[in-house]
């Protein structure tokens, strides 16, 4: 694939992965954004109300 190279080990297992970020920029963006959600699946949330009376009492949400 052009734009995207593999790095392998002594033993020719791929190890790592170098992408062109000019040519691939938008994807690996939402690979990340894949990972990182895979990453907070397991953790702990609270109403979006809750949330938005939180940043209101540190003064960090107008209206």
């Amino acid at each position: 694939m052009i734009g995207v190279r593999y790095n392998t080990d002594a033993q020719g297992h791929k190890t790592e992965v170098i992408i062109d970020l000019k040519k691939h920029g938008r994807i690996v963006e939402d690979i990340l954004d894949a990972l990182l959600m895979e990453e907070r699946m397991n953790e702990e949330s609270i109403p979006f109300e809750d949330f938005v009376q939180q940043l209101k009492a540190e003064g960090k949400f107008d209206e």
